[in-house]
């Protein structure tokens, strides 16, 4: 992956859509977060899982796609589960008060299992 890329996919896991994601997630790059997210958004799933454990960064643009599939989802902070163990994606979750809205956590334990 070169600077300045993103790579998004999706799975599920029994069920729940899970969204990935490689790279750093900037202005530049969130097209694909946004478009991916609008597509299983309009599902209307209870859960959606972030898997940003390979994201190195996240800037407003994409802070903003995860709150705002909380607030389209519309069912409380389980509704978007951000999974990340990467510091300053923590530390962005942190210093926006994100990490009081939506459940974070480092790793998928808890959750269900690859399928």
């Amino acid at each position: 992956m070169r600077y300045g890329e993103l790579k998004v996919w999706t799975e599920e896991w029994d069920g729940i859509p899970v969204i990935g994601a490689e790279g750093e997630v900037d202005l530049g790059t969130v097209a694909a977060l946004r478009t991916t997210t609008s597509e299983v958004v309009r599902r209307k799933p209870d859960s959606i899982v972030f898997d940003l454990r390979k994201v190195t960064y996240i800037d407003s643009s994409g802070l903003g796609i995860l709150l705002a599939a909380r607030k389209q989802l519309g069912k409380g902070a389980d509704s978007v589960i951000v999974i990340s163990d990467q510091p300053a994606v923590l530390q962005s979750l942190k210093i926006t008060g994100l990490d009081r809205v939506l459940r974070v956590q480092a790793e998928p334990a808890g959750l269900p299992t690859l399928t």
